[in-house]
């Protein structure tokens, strides 16, 4: 018995000494499954986490910096990288981040011939992988589409079964408004991993966008299995029983969906839905009501100007319905307008002046953060710019004041 007792003891001792550096590696462990997964966003706690019990740990602080990288937050890339750098984290990996959150940012040339070196002088495979994605990503930024399509093309040759080159050869497809090969990516994706959601997620707005609703409502079916409070799946399959007849149906998925978080461009279309809904039963006053709150929240979204234009006129205010109308032709011009640049930019992506047109035009639709983007790689491309350099002032000066008014 007294053996016993020493026994449950020790190991009451080993386990009080051993369970928190176990639980630090857990952390660790689990946000390098995340990051190889592609999912950033998920790590990034897990870092925090463990920064906030070891904040000694240098592979903590420098996970985050990556994490946070291919996040997209180049804004906090810099903190955990020096604390990482401080408390002795390897220099090379140190310098392979710092280039490549320039490259992230679509400043490429600046840094191509530095991160050159490295490949030459013989990344890992993970680090390779880190390349590839940070200047796929900057030339996307930067509208360098076919820079970016060679160098997805390369890295998937090189790792056929990578998600992540497919996925944002699919983006570049969307943006040239390429759906059929767009559907295709997505297709290999999930045969690759059935469980990659935002593939899913994509495919199934592809889907839906070319009428065809029943394999888009299964697809997004598929999707809530897995993630059965996730807004743009929710949202999704709403539109698909709506249009298929099932109201009973959408209704109850718009509910929940009105209950999330949601982003303003989310939160207008799930109140579009409802109020064509409403619109459908003929509460024209319900519907009308929904739908004037959805174009105040997204104005650059011509299907919902175009259903409250149907809403006007069927309550009988024609005058309003035909200023909705007319906008809604106007925004759907501008986009056509924008994605027609993006394509004349895959031959000529030195094009200062087609930039500054696309950012004007977002400007003028009141996606002022997209308008501002593309201005910068105006800039990037021909920094003397006076138009672009003249809007891109207006629009920071405005947005600062607009911020120390909100917080007066």
């Amino acid at each position: 018995m007294r053996r016993w007792a020493i026994a449950a003891g020790l190991f009451a001792v080993i386990a009080l000494i051993a369970f928190p550096q176990g639980w630090l590696l857990w952390q660790l462990y689990s946000a390098r499954n995340e990051l190889s997964s592609g999912n950033a966003p998920l790590a990034i706690p897990r870092l925090q986490h463990a920064i906030n019990y070891a904040p000694q740990s240098a592979e903590a602080h420098y996970r985050l910096a990556v994490a946070q990288r291919r996040a997209g937050h180049l804004d906090q890339v810099l903190k955990p990288l020096e604390s990482a750098q401080q408390l002795g984290w390897n220099k090379e990996d140190i310098e392979r981040q710092t280039l490549l959150s320039i490259a992230q940012n679509g400043e490429i040339d600046s840094v191509n011939s530095r991160i050159k070196s490295i490949m030459g002088r013989g990344a890992s495979d993970e680090a390779a992988e880190e390349i590839y994605e940070a200047l796929s990503i900057g030339f996307l930024k930067t509208y360098r589409l076919k820079e970016a399509w060679d160098c997805l093309n390369f890295w998937s040759e090189w790792k056929p079964k990578a998600i992540f080159p497919k996925y944002w050869r699919a983006d570049i497809c969307r943006r040239i408004d390429n759906p059929t090969a767009e559907e295709q990516e997505y297709r290999e994706i999930l045969a690759i991993d059935p469980r990659y959601l935002n593939a899913r997620s994509r495919l199934a707005e592809v889907l839906k966008d070319s009428n065809r609703i029943e394999a888009a409502a299964r697809e997004f079916e598929l999707g809530l299995v897995q993630a059965p409070n996730r807004p743009d799946l929710l949202i999704g399959a709403a539109e698909c029983e709506r249009r298929l007849g099932n109201v009973n149906k959408a209704i109850p998925l718009l509910q929940h969906v009105m209950t999330l978080n949601l982003s303003t461009v989310e939160r207008a279309t799930a109140l579009s839905h409802q109020g064509q809904i409403e619109a459908d039963a003929g509460r024209w006053i319900d519907a009308i009501g929904n739908l004037e709150k959805a174009v105040q929240l997204d104005p650059a979204e011509a299907s919902i100007w175009f259903a409250l234009s149907q809403a006007y006129s069927s309550s009988g205010e024609l005058q309003k319905s035909q200023e909705a109308l007319e906008r809604s032709k106007q925004v759907r011009s501008q986009r056509e307008r924008v994605e027609e640049i993006a394509r004349i930019l895959v031959d000529r992506p030195g094009n200062a002046d087609l930039r500054y047109e696309a950012g004007k035009i977002f400007m003028d639709m009141g996606m002022k953060e997209d308008g501002a983007a593309w201005l910068q790689t105006v800039l990037q491309m021909q920094p003397n710019h006076p138009q672009a350099r003249e809007a891109l002032e207006t629009y920071l000066h405005d947005r600062e004041v607009g911020s120390s008014g909100q917080s007066k």
